[in-house]
């Protein structure tokens, strides 16, 4: 699909998290590689979030598949991300602006443990090509469930809220 058929084409999603929304095409990407443990979904909805920094990530084919990402680079302003050049040729990343890395958000299951956040194993979208993989960091400093603070991801108006 070529970039002005993305920014054409709308799909309607009915999320248990969400609520049903209308998503242009231009939030859709598509991973090249399906994420582990859910090899039939790979094309996602990525909006931002009620807090800046904060993405819902909702599949397509199954919305109840919904995954909240965060911008590693709040809280780790040293955060990288050595991209292999197999993986910029599968992302088709040619400039740099068009990457954007997020990190998979883990919610505590009771209440004082902490949040966590997968930075060994961060997800690589090419925006203006709407494409995305996970990767393994080669930076072996960060953890699988790197500790998180969400309150220093700040409030925003216009992104999307649990309902």
């Amino acid at each position: 699909m070529d970039q002005q058929d993305r920014s054409t084409t709308t799909y309607t999603i009915t999320s248990p998290a969400i609520g049903t929304i209308e998503v242009s095409g231009d939030a859709v990407m598509h991973f090249t590689e399906a994420l582990r443990g859910f090899p039939d979904r790979t094309a996602y909805a990525l909006l931002p979030a009620a807090r800046q920094g904060l993405w819902w990530l909702l599949s397509l084919d199954e919305p109840q598949t919904t995954f909240v990402l965060a911008d590693p680079f709040v809280g780790h302003a040293d955060y990288g991300i050595d991209l292999g050049e197999s993986e910029r040729a599968a992302l088709q990343i040619v400039d740099p602006t068009d990457a954007l890395a997020l990190v998979m958000v883990a919610l505590p299951m009771t209440t004082g443990e902490p949040v966590t956040g997968n930075f060994r194993a961060p997800i690589v979208f090419n925006i203006s090509k709407g494409l995305a993989r996970q990767v393994v960091n080669r930076d072996e400093q960060y953890a699988l469930q790197e500790p998180m603070d969400l309150a220093a991801y700040p409030a925003q108006e216009d992104g999307l809220r649990l309902v």
